[in-house]
């Protein structure tokens, strides 16, 4: 299995719709609206669906997988973990 470079895990993790022809298919599209001056982004994605293209299902599963929580994209968003119940009724 090639590896993948943090940004190009990025951009799978942003652009995949659950299947690993999705996500080239997203990829491809994405690289349809980019300007002429972000050459270094097209590189990148041209890179990572170049990377995808030799995985098969089964790899990229296992790719999806291995996510690590620490990508980079992860925010707390002050939600707790474990998420209590709201209902209508009021406490005495």
């Amino acid at each position: 299995m090639p590896d993948f470079s943090k940004e190009e895990m990025n951009l799978i993790f942003l652009y995949d719709p659950g299947s690993l022809s999705g996500v080239i298919y997203e990829l491809r599209a994405m690289m349809g609206v980019l300007m002429p001056d972000e050459k270094a982004l097209r590189d990148l994605t041209q890179g990572a669906i170049d990377k995808l293209n030799l995985l098969t299902k089964a790899d990229y599963k296992r790719l999806c997988e291995s996510w690590s929580p620490d990508l980079g994209l992860h925010f707390d968003l002050g939600i707790p973990s474990e998420m209590t119940v709201i209902t209508d009724e009021t406490e005495d």
